[in-house]
């Protein structure tokens, strides 16, 4: 392969990276977890303070009412 200059990282950085999506997937939570279900879970983001599934179980009940 031509490589576009003579940098010793080139060939490093034309590589593909290893591991693939098995490295890069998030553990699973498990079913006693607070935030399992919810879809608004991401590892690797700060806790809000609140739980976004009451939240919205609470203003699906309150629509209802209306």
């Amino acid at each position: 392969m031509t490589r576009f200059t003579d940098n010793p990282y080139e060939p490093m950085m034309t590589r593909r990276p290893e591991g693939g999506k098995a490295a890069s997937r998030p553990p699973s939570l498990s079913p006693g977890h607070p935030c399992y279900g919810c879809g608004n879970y991401r590892p690797g983001q700060p806790c809000v303070g609140f739980c976004h599934k009451e939240l919205t179980a609470w203003l699906r009940e309150r629509k209802k009412a209306k």
